[in-house]
């Protein structure tokens, strides 16, 4: 299907810099205006963030973070982004990520360009992440102007997907996040924006901020602060039409087809094979690559102008079926095909049931027996860091064939014909545990004739997280507990000649937190204990729509060889028998760098230690400024702890310090 657009660049741009929009409790933020020199009203698009990305304008327009936004412009849009409150180069300051305030914020900014001259009175806004997020935040609040939003990677629920999926902290925040954003959150705003104000701004950060990694800590127990920040379960409050955007290698496909499911709103849903990118950057990987500025346009091009371009009469959802490729730690292109469906899971999928069976089989009916394995805290070697950690775009899954060999398989094959996957894979055990509490993570793999095992899906669950109402029942002597989970949605197909397995284990060591107790587990099976898994098997002889018709990026993808290589290792001590993380990434623009070591004991699980350090190096005309986050967060057998060092220097003499410490009771984690 050809693509019905005028795709022609009509309008020379400016960009507009050092815009102040005061909101009501008198804090400005920083806005950059990216707009058509010709006079005349267009409908306004908005992107935020606290990533100080408005420091300088790009060469010749060029946004090379958001390409899209010169793009729009030129076709007839005013794009206005800004600055989080107490970041980058808006004034106030921040204890805590997506605060109430700051939300408010996008509400007021939505209504705030629709009074502007400049503007028709339609809004839509575009972000990925972080931008992505804040988007589901003003939509719940539905301000009468907002009439589209693109969500490019943005979790609905950030309890489940971003701190602590299936119920174990994601390390990855500590690693990297907590200390990124403290350091970026204590430095200066830009001086060249801020002018004579400069000084007293800062000053304003340093007495009144507050680390986000505290916030993390302190509520790791407290559904109300999630949810608060969450899209979910509100899904009915979203009017404005929705687009999303995601990637399998990414953080947020299965909470976008989860959206896009509930939702009422007008919607589509668009899921390729990449990473924390917009699927147009020249590191978009794994590729294939498209140019999603089209499709983003065509979508604000119907709903804030009025266009009928004949993008709500297409097929609403759109997917890369991936396919058999040797696993690697950097994939620049992926295997597979497009497909377009009319919904999600399409109506040809079934959801069929393969039994865990005896000697490692996957059988159609439940078979009598059980399988015993100890809990090793670091099983999850190979599956890889999805979404934006520090190794990004290194940090895919390897073969899985190391982590194999402390779990519990069950295979399926080889298969007499391919098999295809579309939809949400569900896990039912029945498990029992000589530990009070248990953490259960399974892995979908397709294995090839040699051996190799790719990983195709994964997911898990803490035990005491199996009811909807947060911590509940234990483990006890002899108990045997039901425990269900899903795992990541998928679209995959298994060729002939491979196998399906599933592995399952007690730990998903670069991604979850281990649980605190050593223990026995076992996996019960049989007609009154049918552990099994469910899968979204696609019928035979049916295919999906007519594929899309996408366009290519403009520029080339980047060569793997050609990109800074961080460092990413995994250490084991033998004699203590534990296993360490080793992350490390440089920031080339502002000469600082993001570091952190991650350990676990397979011998005493209570004990895991995150040490990590973020040296930023905010530009002023006059100062060499420094600014360093220290982070260290542990666990025992009692508590979670978080302490955070700020020291920050001026043309090398110290300027300021101060730290802070937050601990949380572990309960049954």
């Amino acid at each position: 299907m050809a693509l019905t657009i005028d795709s022609t660049a009509n309008f020379a741009i400016r960009v507009v810099t050092g815009v102040r929009v005061m909101m009501s409790d008198g804090v400005e933020l920083n806005v950059r205006i990216t707009r058509p020199v010709a006079p005349g009203r267009y409908p306004a698009v908005i992107e935020y963030n606290p990533y100080r990305k408005l420091v300088a304008v790009p060469s010749e327009h060029r946004d090379e973070t958001v390409p899209v936004i010169p793009f729009l412009a030129e076709r007839g849009y005013v794009i206005v982004q800004y600055d989080v409150r107490g970041t980058g180069g808006s004034s106030g300051f921040s204890t805590d990520m997506y605060s109430e305030e700051e939300r408010r914020d996008g509400y007021d900014m939505v209504e705030w360009c629709a009074t502007q001259d400049w503007c028709t009175g339609s809004v839509g806004m575009i972000g990925l992440s972080y931008g992505a997020v804040v988007q589901w935040q003003v939509a719940k609040q539905n301000p009468p102007h907002l009439k589209a939003i693109v969500v490019r990677s943005g979790g609905v629920d950030l309890a489940s997907e971003f701190a602590s999926p299936g119920g174990c902290i994601r390390p990855w925040l500590f690693e990297s996040y907590a200390p990124r954003m403290t350091a970026s959150n204590f430095s200066p705003p830009d001086a060249t924006l801020a002018g004579d104000r400069w000084a007293g701004m800062w000053q304003e950060r340093l007495s009144n901020s507050a680390p986000w990694g505290l916030g993390f800590i302190r509520n790791l127990h407290e559904p109300a602060y999630w949810r608060s920040r969450s899209l979910a379960p509100d899904y009915d409050h979203v009017q404005c039409a929705v687009l999303l955007i995601e990637g399998w290698a990414d953080w947020y496909a299965t909470a976008e087809l989860n959206a896009y499911q509930r939702l009422s709103c007008p919607r589509k849903v668009l899921i390729g094979p990449w990473g924390h990118y917009y699927p147009e950057a020249r590191e978009a990987f794994p590729g294939p690559r498209i140019d999603g500025r089209y499709e983003y346009l065509r979508w604000f091009d119907h709903f804030l102008k009025g266009v009928d371009n004949g993008v709500t009469n297409e097929p609403p959802v759109t997917v890369f079926v991936r396919g058999w490729k040797t696993p690697a730690l950097i994939c620049p292109q992926d295997a597979g095909v497009w497909r377009r469906e009319a919904k999600w899971p399409p109506d040809r999928v079934s959801d069929t049931a393969a039994y865990f069976g005896n000697s490692g089989t996957l059988t159609e009916t439940p078979q009598e027996g059980l399988e015993t394995y100890e809990y090793r805290p670091a099983v999850g070697l190979t599956t890889g860091r999805l979404g934006i950690g520090s190794t990004s775009p290194w940090g895919m899954s390897i073969d899985q064939r190391l982590d194999d060999a402390y779990s519990v398989l069950y295979d399926m094959g080889p298969l007499s014909d391919e098999m295809e996957l579309l939809g949400e894979p569900k896990v039912v055990l029945f498990a029992s545990s000589t530990a009070e509490v248990a953490y259960f993570a399974a892995r979908l793999c397709d294995v090839a004739p040699d051996g190799t095992s790719r990983l195709v899906t994964d997911g898990g669950l803490l035990s005491s997280r199996r009811n909807s109402n947060g911590y509940g029942e234990v483990f006890s002597p002899n108990k045997v507990m039901k425990i269900e989970f899903t795992l990541r949605h998928c679209a995959y197909k298994i060729e002939r000649g491979h196998r399906l397995r599933v592995a399952i284990a007690s730990a998903s060591f670069q991604n979850a937190w281990p649980t605190g107790q050593a223990a026995y587990n076992t996996i019960h099976r049989g007609p009154r204990n049918p552990s099994r898994i469910l899968l979204p098997i696609a019928g035979k002889g049916q295919e999906g729509l007519t594929p899309p018709d996408f366009l290519e990026p403009p520029n080339p993808q980047l060569a793997p060889q050609s990109m800074s290589t961080p460092t990413y290792a995994l250490h084991h001590d033998l004699i203590g028998d534990s296993v360490t993380c080793e992350l490390a990434a440089g920031d080339v623009t502002n000469g600082g760098y993001n570091r952190s070591t991650y350990s676990i004991s397979n011998k005493d699980p209570a004990n895991t230690i995150i040490e990590a350090k973020c040296l930023y190096r905010p530009q002023h005309p006059s100062f060499n400024i420094q600014v360093e986050a220290n982070c260290r967060t542990v666990s025992d057998e009692r508590n979670y702890t978080h302490q955070v060092q700020v020291s920050i220097k001026t043309d090398g003499k110290l300027f300021f310090e101060k730290e802070w410490t937050e601990c949380s009771p572990r309960g049954l984690s």
